[in-house]
């Protein structure tokens, strides 16, 4: 190849060479696109949820089984027991002859009753009316307590203007009068603690000791201690005159 030919292709060679480190000198070099990082998560701090009150199971309700009343035994249909008082009422009524030839005996009380014997007043006819507690032995104390009940109602009604429980008051030596022991006693709790303090009982109690002629009150004789055979005589003075 002739030198001018050789020359020409390196200068076009060179400058070819020239022209491209030009080119990449001017060229700004694109930025590489790097990944952009992912997030990091924020991880929010757990909040325990609050843990459930137990719920207290309700505690079952007992049944409770209804109260059965007890079957009640029949009342009695007799006064058998009752009958055990007419041997001391016709001894009574010998002497104390305002007593009407027989009394009314009501059908006995069950057994379990509280109370032995009862005086329930006089009917229309005047007898006196009596119980007994169908299980009951009678005793000589308890007839004449209950004939003595009977003897004051009967002796008063012959008396309609007289007052004879002041009478006994006052024959017994009794504090104050017979109704204020009434009150006192009425203030008193029901049972034995008002019984002995009320006059008709008192009266009762005397006069069953004074027909058995001996014993002490169960009533309160404030300190004054029953003599029978003067007591018989004084429940005595107060039957009418014979007509």
């Amino acid at each position: 190849m002739p030198s001018r030919m050789k020359l020409a292709s390196g200068a076009a060679v060179a400058l070819v060479l020239v022209i491209g480190a030009a080119f990449a000198l001017t060229t700004p070099e694109q930025p590489v696109a790097l990944p952009s990082p992912s997030p990091t998560a924020t991880i929010a701090p757990e909040t325990p949820s609050p843990s459930p009150s137990p719920t207290p199971s309700p505690s079952p309700t007992p049944t409770v089984a209804p109260t059965v009343a007890p079957t009640q035994r029949p009342r009695p249909t007799t006064n058998i027991a009752g009958q055990q008082l007419m041997t001391y009422y016709f001894q009574i009524r010998a002497a104390f002859p305002i007593f009407p030839p027989t009394p009314q005996l009501d059908f006995d009380e069950p057994a379990g009753e509280n109370g032995d014997a009862w005086y329930r007043g006089v009917n229309a006819s005047g007898q006196p009316i009596f119980a007994v507690r169908e299980d009951y032995v009678m005793t000589p104390s308890t007839a004449f307590h209950e004939l003595g009940h009977a003897y004051q109602d009967l002796v008063q009604r012959k008396n309609a203007g007289a007052d004879v429980m002041a009478k006994y008051w006052t024959y017994r030596g009794f504090p104050g009068t017979w109704q204020g022991a009434l009150t006192e006693a009425n203030a008193q709790p029901v049972g034995m603690a008002q019984w002995i303090h009320l006059p008709g009982e008192s009266w009762a109690e005397a006069f069953s000791v004074a027909m058995v002629g001996g014993g002490r009150e169960k009533t309160l004789d404030y300190g004054r201690t029953i003599n029978p055979f003067a007591m018989k005589t004084w429940f005595a003075s107060l039957m009418p005159p014979a007509p």
